[in-house]
């Protein structure tokens, strides 16, 4: 039997939340607009030093993107042993959740369902109807989205009627790519910054004995 991870990563029409200030900001995606960046990674929380593979380059096996409606779903075919292993971690459901990350494109304001629910929602909030491009999706414990879901069994009642072939076009940028640059460029400025502050711990210790030595 074929070992592979299937999942949920994404509801496009789920709404979520931001806090903006003292305001709260609801979004949701438009599913016929979403775009899906030259290369999608699989990655563990999210984290880019956790890549279990991309749609590109197939480090640790084959990545299957199928968009069916609003929904995303995935299929991943490990090709190696640390492929495997995560193969094994959502078997024993120690992974059971998905997520994704969205370069946002184009934003606008859904008045239609602001005024739906006008009622239970405060004037200064506002529902947002975001266009994109999917450059990530990850498998995690603690998603945005409780209804995305990972499983090992090919025969789960959620899959039923998924033809496992790509249907979407890898061809809306290179986020992913971005996406490492910014986070190595972010622990580039925390490793200065950690440098610089042993550096200022040292020389104001040195200095304090030096102070105490001219005091004596």
């Amino acid at each position: 039997m074929e070992k592979a991870i299937y999942g949920l990563a994404a509801d496009f029409e789920a709404v979520h939340w931001d806090i903006k200030g003292k305001n709260v900001e609801y979004f949701h995606v438009e599913p016929s607009t979403v775009k899906y960046a030259d290369n999608v990674a699989f990655t563990l929380e999210h984290e880019p030093k956790e890549i279990i593979t991309t749609t590109k380059d197939q480090e640790n096996g084959q990545l299957i993107l199928v968009q069916k409606g609003p929904l995303l779903f995935f299929k991943f075919v490990p090709t190696t042993k640390h492929g495997e292993r995560f193969y094994r971690y959502v078997k024993l459901q120690r992974l059971r959740k998905c997520s994704y990350i969205f370069k946002k494109i184009l934003s606008y304001r859904d008045v239609h369902n602001e005024k739906k629910l006008m009622w239970v929602m405060d004037s200064k909030e506002k529902i947002l109807i975001n266009h994109g491009t999917v450059f990530e999706i990850c498998l995690t414990n603690s998603p945005r989205d409780n209804t995305t879901f990972c499983t090992t069994d090919v025969n789960d009642p959620r899959l039923k009627g998924i033809n496992w072939i790509t249907n979407v076009e890898l061809k809306g940028g290179s986020y992913w790519e971005q996406h490492l640059e910014t986070e190595e460029l972010k622990d580039m400025i925390e490793e200065f910054d950690l440098t610089s502050k042993r550096i200022d711990h040292l020389l104001s210790k040195n200095y304090n004995k030096i102070l105490i030595s001219n005091e004596k």
